[in-house]
């Protein structure tokens, strides 16, 4: 543990304070008695295990709303988590050999609290990060991002390599082979800076994330549904709807086949894919998701997500098969809403836990990476935003067994979107 003295830092009446595990003292207020070190020390356990950001953030906003309350700094400084510990166990200087991870969240939270299992949920992400993290790995896997992103803002590759060849039925090659190579281009050499080759021997790494990722891949590039609903339409805007109906019906048979397929050769242990009975972070999720809506909503009224969504156009498609604009909506939302079931499923289920038992934790970030490339076409935002929320509720599926988080936030900002936008067009 680093300490610098200084006589201008920390400000006010502040004897010490540590930033990212560096301890600036003020050297016109004395020297750090070893109570004072062990209270610091204690301050950077905290911050390791809060991966340091989040410990800041929470710190501050914890000291702002605790102000906001008590109507003073300095009191709400003394009711804060994290000094509370401090304080409490500075005087025991054999404390950090003994301390649990996160025992300031066990001293003082109530167990049965939101804001408890909040910690959890918060742990068990960094808990993930820590075991999994190695620095070049990560950077190798950012640098892969940026390229994905570079490649679809200027050089538009979905509309160069994916868009045209619908048409003629090779997008059902040409999308499997780009999640496929994303897939390997990952998790080759993550587990080579691992130095885990040993993994490879198992035929099962090799063997399933194909399967999984060719029929994923031909399920989106499939177009057979533009030939069945030309035949099962009568007017322009029957076919039109069937064709929208159909794009995300038939792709959700081909992602159910994927998954029974899997089942058939790896008996998982979680449930189907983690569609099991478990309430852990639901709370959690929803909680995050309310959060987060104020940003759906702004977000919802950008350039691009204003041509992108909402996917059922009912001015258009409005009189489409004689029905009224409750049921096409419904039949339409039905469809889309399966369809991100059957991604979580996939992605999230049978890539993460489902391979868990041959890859451990390193099934998250290929996963990752390949869950980016399923939003090329998409709004430039979502596109980047897709691979940092694939990659925590990839840890989540991989931490919990379970895909309700995936489905509740996914499904939830599609919905969003949805909502948002067919009510614009009916207003």
């Amino acid at each position: 543990m680093k300490i610098i003295y200084n006589k201008y830092f920390p400000f006010g009446s502040f004897f010490a304070t540590n930033i990212f595990g560096i301890i600036f003292c003020r050297s016109d207020k004395g020297r750090l008695s070893e109570k004072d070190k062990n209270h610091e020390y204690i301050h950077t356990l905290q911050q390791r295990e809060m991966l340091f950001i989040g410990f800041a953030l929470w710190y501050y906003i914890e000291w702002l709303l605790r102000a906001v309350k008590c109507r003073s700094f300095m009191t709400a400084y003394r009711q804060l988590y994290f000094e509370r510990e401090a304080y409490q166990m500075e005087h025991d200087l054999d404390y950090r050999h003994h301390r649990r991870h996160f025992e300031w969240w066990y001293m003082f939270v109530r167990k049965e609290s939101l804001l408890h299992e909040i910690g959890e949920f918060y742990g068990d992400i960094a808990a993930f990060i820590r075991k999994d993290f190695l620095l070049a790995k990560y950077l190798y896997a950012l640098l892969l991002a940026i390229v994905v992103v570079v490649a679809q803002v200027y050089f538009h590759v979905y509309d160069v390599l994916i868009a045209p060849y619908y048409a003629d039925g090779t997008s059902m090659i040409r999308i499997p082979l780009i999640y496929i190579a994303m897939y390997f281009l990952v998790l080759l050499p993550t587990l080579a800076m691992h130095g885990e080759w040993w993994r490879l021997r198992r035929w099962q790494v090799w063997v399933f994330p194909v399967i999984l990722l060719a029929i994923d891949g031909i399920g989106q590039g499939y177009h057979g549904y533009i030939q069945w609903a030309d035949h099962h339409g009568e007017w322009f805007k029957d076919k039109y709807y069937l064709q929208l109906v159909g794009s995300f019906l038939f792709r959700s048979v081909f992602i159910v086949f994927m998954l029974c397929l899997f089942r058939k050769f790896a008996i998982g242990r979680f449930g189907l894919y983690g569609l099991k009975r478990s309430s852990k972070y639901l709370r959690v999720y929803a909680f995050i998701y309310v959060l987060l809506l104020p940003m759906f909503l702004f977000v919802a009224f950008t350039p691009q997500f204003l041509d992108y969504y909402p996917k059922m156009d009912i001015v258009y498609y409005d009189g489409a098969l004689g029905w009224e604009r409750w049921q096409l909506i419904g039949l339409f939302e039905i469809c889309y809403a399966n369809d991100y079931i059957g991604v979580e499923g996939m992605f999230r289920g049978a890539l993460v836990i489902g391979l868990t038992r041959w890859l451990g934790c390193r099934t998250v970030l290929p996963m990752a990476l390949t869950y980016m490339c399923i939003h090329l076409g998409k709004p430039d935002l979502e596109l980047c935003s897709s691979v940092l929320g694939g990659y925590i509720l990839g840890i989540l599926a991989c931490r919990t067994h379970h895909l309700w988080g995936g489905i509740i936030i996914h499904l939830g900002i599609a919905m969003f979107f949805e909502v948002v936008g067919i009510t614009r067009l009916l207003l």
